[in-house]
This record gives structure tokens, sequence and C-alpha cells, in this order.
């Protein structure tokens, strides 16, 4: 081991064959000296989710899908959907764009990964021993799938409460199907139908029923509606029939009662609905989109690779223009008139819009769809001794609310944000709901990371030298074509892709404390680490 006494052998004896280690940290939990750590990837530290990129992405370059899918399963049941739409901030997050400014394509793998088994029913996960708890979800979004299907494992009863004719949410209403195909949605969300989550659709909560009937009747309840009102602009001529709204517009055409657009398309706003919009516009016909916001486009809050994906299908994009004054002839739109928007925020970081009154363009357009934002479904409140109030005071690290049984997660506690953030928040609650109906104390050690080193230096010797692939993508070809725009990666790229990862992470001993005890060795899944034993004890 090169070290001159027992003691400094100690440091080192943690030998981890990094060609076999799947970096799951599962060694470093079971040590119960505290001495291995786990050197965690910057793109796992990243995720929201906390899923082990680096362990799926280096199975994969090892030809390991199946092994691979597993790991990716053990923090995601829908793979499919976040395949597809989820703001990647691992990648974000990843190494390689300090060695090459590129990060590895790790949503595009998962992606991959779900097209490999796409044909074959998941297997279902270890469920626990029935718990006779019963626990109401409200919603049917991310939030509200990933909670539910994470409390059917803990073998609590689910029901979940979707006041929309089919389950999904955004995922299903609002995101357009050539960025999500509907059958992606229907085929992930059969898994809760086979862990035994009743899903009650066409039922809303504070119409159908009531706040206080649910606390009634369950021992937990998770609120996970989302935030699926749309903002208005409150400006004369809004009401008009040319003049639509981003979220109700998205969800007609998932409804197939799609609204008849004109030629000229114009969408006031500068986040993800926006762009959708925009994109599904022409595929209803218009020929000329253009999309206006306040922001410029460095700023815009919508995904930098929708807006570029926006801009090859000629979506023009008219920035840092806002209050707009809509200009009709007797009752049709002619067109719109705008300011300069001078700063979107204030100096306290505050939204506070200003404008320049003596800059402005006009704009030709016969229809207006105005997609600036997001609310709650108040209606949800519509109960003499529970309402929004229950949110004021929520935990924002055990998601619990004033009400000791009741507990909130997703867009309606942290207001507009990804996928894969509400899918996470999820998660969390789920935790709490767990512990609660367990006895056991909500927040003690959430706030511990774990057994993990974040600060590290990384070998940057491994992977290879390759450029970040192209992903295949499909031009649409005009109106009514409303096919998948990205298209999945043949195994030969995914695994070339993913050999470009540095693997940045490893478990290794660290603190001079091995009795040579073995249970990291023993339950290492692998078989990648092994303890050095000195001579002298064997």
């Amino acid at each position: 081991m090169g070290a001159s006494n027992m003691l400094e052998c100690l440091s080192d004896n943690i030998v981890v064959d990094s060609d076999k280690c799947i970096f799951c940290g599962n060694c470093a939990d079971k040590c119960i000296l505290d001495n291995i750590r786990l050197q965690l990837a910057s793109c796992r530290q990243a995720c929201p989710l906390e899923l082990n990129c680096q362990g799926y992405v280096q199975l994969i370059a090892r030809g390991e899908e199946v092994k691979a899918m597993e790991v990716v399963r053990e923090r995601l049941p829908f793979p499919g959907i976040l395949g597809r739409i989820c703001s990647q901030p691992c990648e974000d997050g990843c190494g390689h764009r300090d060695t090459d400014g590129e990060a590895i394509s790790i949503r595009a793998l998962k992606r991959y990964l779900d097209d490999q088994f796409r044909d074959q029913e998941p297997v279902l996960p270890k469920t626990k021993k029935q718990t006779g708890k019963k626990v109401a979800v409200i919603g049917a979004g991310p939030a509200g799938l990933i909670a539910s299907y994470d409390l059917a494992v803990q073998g609590h009863e689910v029901t979940i409460y979707e006041k929309e004719s089919a389950p999904g949410g955004m995922l299903r209403w609002s995101i357009p199907i050539f960025r999500l195909p509907q059958e992606v949605v229907e085929r992930e969300l059969k898994i809760l139908e086979r862990l035994g989550v009743n899903i009650k659709c066409g039922i809303a909560i504070g119409q159908d029923l009531t706040l206080s009937q649910l606390q009634d009747d369950y021992d937990a309840i998770l609120i996970s509606t989302g935030l699926p009102g749309h903002s208005r602009l409150n400006i004369k001529g809004g009401d008009q029939s040319d003049v639509f709204h981003g979220l109700p517009f998205l969800k007609s055409v998932r409804d197939n009662a799609a609204p008849k657009v004109g030629k000229r398309v114009l969408v006031i706003g500068g986040g993800n609905v926006a762009i959708d919009v925009a994109q599904t516009a022409y595929r209803l016909g218009a020929d000329k989109v253009q999309l206006v916001c306040l922001e410029s486009q460095e700023e815009m809050p919508a995904f930098n690779r929708a807006i570029l994906e926006a801009l090859s299908e000629e979506v023009e994009l008219k920035c840092s223009w806002g209050n707009p004054l809509l200009e009709f002839e007797e009752d049709d739109l002619k067109g719109i008139q705008f300011q300069s928007c001078v700063s979107v925020f204030d100096k306290e970081g505050s939204f506070n819009p200003r404008f320049d009154a003596s800059k402005t363009c006009y704009l030709e357009a016969d229809t207006v769809i105005i997609a600036i934002g997001q609310e709650a479904d108040m209606s949800l409140w519509k109960d003499a001794e529970i309402d929004g109030d229950v949110l004021t005071g929520i935990n924002p690290l055990t998601l619990q609310t004033t009400v000791d049984k009741i507990f909130a997660a997703g867009d309606i506690v942290s207001g507009p944000s990804s996928v894969v953030s509400a899918m996470a928040a999820g998660k969390d609650a789920a935790e709490s709901i767990n512990r609660f109906l367990s006895g056991v104390p909500l927040a003690y050690g959430r706030a511990f990371p774990g057994p993990v080193e974040t600060s590290f230096t990384v070998d940057r010797s491994k992977g290879s030298s390759e450029k970040r692939m192209s992903l295949p993508r499909y031009q649409y070809q005009g109106q009514g074509d409303f096919k998948e725009i990205e298209a999945g990666i043949t195994r030969e790229a995914a695994r070339k892709e993913a050999k470009r990862c540095h693997s940045c992470g490893l478990p290794f001993g660290r603190y001079r404390t091995c009795w040579f005890c073995l249970p990291c060795e023993v339950e290492c899944p692998t078989g990648a680490l092994w303890v050095d034993i000195p001579y002298l004890l064997r």
C-alpha cells in the first residue's frame, strides 16, 4: 500500500475498481465507522432528483444497458418523460464543460435507455408490507404522480384525485405532442396502476369534494395541483375572439379541439409555454409566427434548446418589447403596438418592467396568443374550514402545511418550475408523508447530504476526446405535422457519447477509521470494492 505504518495504511486500504463501480454510494452508506466517502459527481449534485447520472452513463459506455436502466429506475419511474422534456440541470453541472465546453448528453442517454426497453413492461419495485394507511393526492401532475409511486412502494394505499378526464397534468394537457408524445405518457403511467394506485379522474376538489371531507377519510393528504390557471394582461380587447391564452390554447389542441388561428399569429410571452404555443401555431396553419417578450433573448426564461428549436422553425423573436395595445377593425384584430422595454426587474430584483413610450413598434396580426404566466386554481379552497392559508406557513424542508396531515408540493408551492423540479418536490413530500404515517420525525437527518464529498479534484484523463454528438432532429413539414421533433439515438452513438464521460466521482477511504469489518465489500452490488487487510491482521 506504500504507507510506512498501519495507521497510514487505513487511509488507502479501500480499493475500488472504477471499471466495475457504478457509483451508487452503497459502500459509504454501509460503512459503520464513517470511513468511506463518495466523491459525488457534479452531474448528480445538480440533479434535483439526485439521480445517479454518472452510474447509468458509465454503464452505457460499458455496454450494460439493462443495468443502466435499473440505476435510472432506482430514483425515476418515468425515464421516457424526463428523457424528452427534462430541463437537464445535470448537463449544466457536467464536469466535461470545464474540459471542452460541451457537457455529456445525459438527458438524451436517458431517452436512449427508454427507447431500448419501451416494448418491455418494467419490473415492479419491491413494495413494503401494506400499512393500512390511506393517502389522498390532489392533482395528477409530475409532483403528484411520483409522490404516489413512492408512497405506494412504501405500502400505503394511495388515491389520486384529478379534475381532468385523464391523469398527467401538464405532461398530458400542456406540453405539445411534438415534444412529448401522448403514448409515452400513457405507457409510463401504467406502472401506477400496476402498483395499485387508484386514480379518480373528473373529480374537482373544492367542487365535487372538499378538503375537509378528504381530511376525514384519509390519514394524509398531498396537494399537488400545480398552476393550471393562466395570467391575463387586462388590456382593452383581451376578450375578443381573436385573442387566446397559452395554457387553454395548448389544452384545446391536446384535447382534439384546436381553435382556428389566422395566418399572422403573434405570441406574447418569453417562457416555455410561449415557445410551445408559437411552434403549435405553425402546425395549425399559420403562415407567420412572431413571439414578443419583455426580456432580451439571453434573459428569456424559456429553455435555450427550446428557443433554438423555435428559431429553426422560423419563429421570429421580437425581444425587449411590451405594454401591448391591440388594434381592431370592427371586431377583427389587425395588429398590435408595443413600447420598448427598458428593464424587466427593478434594483431589488422584483418584476417591475419599465417602458420607453417614445420607442414603439407595430406588428400586424390577425391572432394573438397571450402566454405570460400561470396561476393556481383557487376553486380548490372552496371550503369553510380549510383555505389557501394552509400554504402560508409551509415548512420548506418537510413540505408540511399548517394542518399536520396536509402536505403540498410542486408548482403550487414553488411557483412555475421545471418538470424535474416538480418531481423532486413530489419525492420530498412522499418522504415526509411516509415519516408522518410511520411516526418518525419529519426533519431528522433531512439536511444532511450523506457521506459524500462535493468538492474534489477531477481526474480528466478518463473519457474520450470526441466532440459532443449532434442530436438527430425532425424538421416539421407544415400544417398538421405533429411528429416528435427530437429523434432517438443509435446504440453506437449512445455508447460513443457515454465514453466521453470523465466519470468524475469515486468512493474512497477518508478518515483512517477502518476496522476491516467488511460490510462495504460484502454489500457492493458489483464486486468493485474490497478491503486491503494488512498482513499482521490476517
